[in-house]
């Protein structure tokens, strides 16, 4: 049996005029399953060769006592997300603006369940991971093929091995890395020189899980599981004994906060910390960095603001901006108190000053007030003298520690246009939250690899040692569609739910529990590049001195955890993701035999390490980071209305979304675009 793919699903017609042939993977009259599978039948699908006809079996049964049965896709996935977004992106959006922007995490995270519950729905019935979907529609695989090349550009940037290198460098020289220099074996380097060194070694030793074991899927799956005990037994207990509640309570209403944004100071002093603005001739400098013993500069960013945007400089300097540079970090220095704040910032055409202490429960309280009008004239209040708007505007500094909240929409109809923010950082961190950019397509591929519904019939990856016996099929397999197998295929789409839970809720303490610590620890401290993995540990480490030495390992160590793994899975995404649209999509391949996939895989798996060198070299972690997340939202916005196409298309009406899980996958691409054009627009506003 095959059916043409140039009639319309519901109702395509023999073109001999006998009979109307069956829908998409609907059994023809008088033809069981067995006799259809043992005919070697077929079902037309698309721009790539049909599909072979199978039968599909039970869903396993769900069972809290066989644990096991819990262990799928979503514990990978949960694994290779949790903590690292925030681990990366704390620092720099939840430490600078409490939970304000949370609620990016939770549309981010929730869009993305739709996303992976339809990408798994396509595997679930033919067996092939979405790729394949994608390349079955018009205009075909050599179109598709272009148009996920760019892409894909958004996961060839090695973020995680650059990122996990900063934790082990900060173990190796007792303080968080900075620009001093050291000694190794005979050389003397620079501190963030030897962070690239380590990142070099972390990334190529990523590549060795990916060769040994067998099917690479369960390499893979059992690191992951092993990452989640260390990091959300550790996450766990640090919250409940050590967070203060004000803290848990900024984070978990951060998740419903939908709209608002956080307009921060533009001089934000607290304690050590420092994150300044100043006028020197006519250029507006920029100047973030914290005092400390182990840094003999304390500048970690330092650059020029142009009121719209800001711009890094860095090293070798013009002699005229090292001599501003080397004023600036004085007059810094005189206003840096230890135990105080200060926070300077203009409203309605004055500049308002707020100064005050730092408690030792971590609130602030205010101790004196000055507002510069622009004429010149200065007004010294004390906070109890305030009233009406001022009042509320200065309350609203001290509480939430150097900015002030405001609603999205309120400030664009106010003002005319955004707020100046760091709108690419925000991406990212949108980006992250969850699995994020295209790694969602892979609960496909590993839902087939797991063997789940009608993957397991069409095999798996196998490791270049260890793997030789197992193969993967060039074309996925479906089922006809009758009372039995629809009975089925609702059980494994009940196993898939119950998948995503686990991997939504693993998510959200993911990105909860590193950001309450963020809030508590590290709270108003600047963000650089090669010091971003470890600023935890660091104010671990200085808010307890009697245990710094247990603190500072300990924190270090779930740190490297959180990234590290994710190193070994950033190889294996872009890999899979290539092998499997080479496997399925070239002509070329398609008569090698299946256990012939690894040499596609291993290729592929080669180059991105030849690639992932010359990256490192180039950029910095953060950077990296950045970059690869923004590029990402295209990606998965792009995808999400792809796979809506897909499933609306080539599955079964029986097996089609619901109008419901189609609203939310459109969500899904709403969003991670929409906030794309956010940045773009941002860029040039």
């Amino acid at each position: 049996m095959s059916v043409s793919p140039r009639h319309p699903a519901h109702e395509p017609l023999d073109l001999a005029g006998a009979q109307p042939l069956p829908a998409v993977g609907e059994r023809p009259a008088n033809v069981s399953a067995e006799g259809a599978a043992s005919a070697n039948a077929t079902v037309a699908a698309g721009r790539l060769p049909p599909w072979n006809i199978s039968t599909l079996e039970t869903a396993p049964k769900h069972s809290w006592r066989d644990w096991k049965t819990l262990i799928g896709p979503g514990i990978l996935l949960a694994g290779s997300s949790i903590g690292a977004g925030e681990w990366l992106f704390g620092p720099a959006v939840s430490a600078q603006f409490g939970g304000t922007f949370l609620w990016l995490a939770t549309i981010s995270i929730v869009t993305q369940v739709f996303y992976n519950l339809e990408v798994m729905r396509y595997t679930l019935y033919c067996g092939e991971p979405i790729f394949a979907g994608f390349f079955r529609l018009a205009p075909g695989p050599k179109f598709w093929t272009f148009v996920y090349l760019l892409l894909c550009v958004s996961h060839i940037w090695p973020f995680m091995a650059s990122n996990a290198a900063v934790p082990l460098a900060a173990a190796i020289l007792g303080h968080l890395p900075g620009n001093n220099l050291i000694h190794v074996a005979g050389y003397v380097i620079s501190e963030s020189q030897l962070v690239k060194v380590l990142g070099y070694v972390i990334f190529l030793l990523a590549f060795v899980p990916l060769i040994f074991g067998g099917k690479i899927y369960n390499v893979i799956e059992r690191m992951m599981t092993a990452k989640l005990l260390i990091v959300l037994g550790f996450l766990v207990s640090v919250s409940v004994l050590l967070i203060a509640p004000r803290n848990a309570w900024e984070v978990l209403t951060g998740f419903f906060r939908f709209g608002q944004v956080a307009l921060r100071g533009d001089t934000v002093i607290a304690g050590p910390h420092f994150d300044v603005r100043m006028r020197e001739g006519d250029t507006t400098y920029v100047l973030k960095g914290t005092f400390e013993e182990s840094q003999s500069d304390p500048i970690t960013k330092f650059g020029i603001w142009d009121g719209a945007r800001f711009e890094e400089l860095t090293p070798p300097f013009s002699p005229q901006v090292a001599a501003d540079r080397s004023q600036l970090l004085a007059e810094v220095r005189q206003m840096v108190k230890p135990g105080h704040f200060l926070v300077e910032t203009p409203r309605d055409g004055a500049v308002w000053r707020v100064t005050g202490t730092l408690l030792s429960n971590g609130t602030w309280t205010a101790d004196e007030v000055t507002r510069r009008a622009a004429d010149g004239v200065v007004a010294h209040y004390r906070p109890d003298e305030l009233s009406g708007s001022d009042a509320q505007f200065v309350q609203s500094i001290v509480m939430n520690q150097g900015f002030e909240r405001v609603g999205m929409v309120h400030y664009w109809s106010e003002h005319g246009r955004l707020p100046f923010l760091d709108w690419p950082l925000l991406a990212a961190f949108a980006a992250i939250a969850g699995a994020g950019m295209l790694s969602n397509a892979l609960f496909s591929n590993y839902a087939r690899d797991k063997g789940w519904g009608m993957g397991a019939k069409t095999g798996a990856i196998p490791s270049a040692v260890g793997g030789g016996r197992i193969s993967l099929s060039h074309v996925g397999k479906v089922f006809l569609v009758d009372d039995q197998s629809l009975a089925s295929w609702r059980g494994w789409l009940r196993h898939v739910r119950r998948d995503q839970v686990i991997w939504c809720t693993c998510s959200f303490i993911g990105m909860a529990l590193p950001c309450m610590m963020s809030l508590e620890f590290i709270r108003n401290a600047p963000v650089s590049d090669d010091r971003v993995a470890a600023l935890t540990a660091d104010g671990l480490a200085s808010r307890f001195p009697a245990y710094a030495s247990f603190w500072w390992a300990s924190t270090l160590f779930v740190g490297f955890v959180i990234l590290a793994p994710n190193a070994v899975f950033a190889g294996d995404l872009i890999a899979r993701l290539w092998t499997d649209l080479i496997w399925i999509g070239s002509a070329r391949v398609r008569n090698r035999p299946g256990n012939a996939v690894m040499y596609v895989y291993y290729g592929i798996l080669a180059l991105y390490c030849a690639w992932g060198l010359v990256a490192l070299t180039i950029l910095s972690p953060l950077k990296i980071a950045i970059l690869g997340t923004v590029l990402g939202n295209v990606a998965l916005g792009f995808s999400a209305f792809h796979t809506l196409a897909v499933n609306r298309t080539l599955l079964p009406p029986p097996l089609r979304p619901s109008l419901f899980m189609q609203a939310g996958l459109a969500a899904c691409g709403f969003f991670f675009l929409g906030i794309t054009a956010v940045v773009v627009y941002a860029a040039f506003q």
